[in-house]
């Protein structure tokens, strides 16, 4: 018994040096050293705002005092969320439900010239209906939503990184 705990914690160890060896690491954006501060301009009840501006700090970005004031400005200017039935099952309910959460935004630099165009970013997902687990299809349904958003701040910060390093090759 002692030895396969042994092989097991070898086994652990090995397979933590391999993935450390590997280049493996946590996908995060190093803003910081492209832009200087950053401004979400959003309605107060946009979803997204929050989890922008936290993602932003986490880039290493400053946040502005405002509009005025940020190097950048990301706009978001719109958001639809949407759910429909995906399938049914034998008694003509929702089985599974489709998620769609889209955002629309644009990024200008302080000067106001705009750097990325005003575009819609959309995700979709599928999750199962549990009638025997309502509030646990209701935590997934929050779940979901929230992956969503995170997919789309992250995708919205490679956006950034991208002009900012056009902006930078250019000026």
């Amino acid at each position: 018994m002692r030895t396969g705990s042994a092989k097991a914690w070898l086994l652990w160890m090995v397979l933590a040096a391999t993935a450390g060896g590997c280049g493996f690491h946590l996908r995060t954006w190093d803003l910081e050293s492209s832009v200087e501060s950053a401004w979400v301009e959003a309605s107060p009840r946009h979803e997204l705002a929050e989890p922008m501006r936290r993602a932003l700090r986490q880039a290493g970005v400053e946040s502005a005092g405002g509009r005025r004031d940020a190097a950048l400005v990301i706009d978001l200017m719109d958001q639809r969320q949407e759910r429909r039935s995906a399938s049914v099952s034998g008694q003509a309910r929702a089985a599974e439900y489709e998620m769609t959460y889209a955002v629309q935004y644009r990024v200008t630099d302080a000067a106001g010239t705009e750097l990325v165009p005003a575009q819609w970013i959309e995700r979709q997902r599928v999750y199962r209906v549990d009638r025997s687990n309502i509030v646990g299809s209701n935590e997934e349904q929050v779940l979901v939503l929230r992956e969503m958003r995170e997919d789309i701040v992250q995708q919205i910060l490679r956006t950034l990184n991208a002009a900012a390093s056009r902006a930078d090759r250019a000026g």
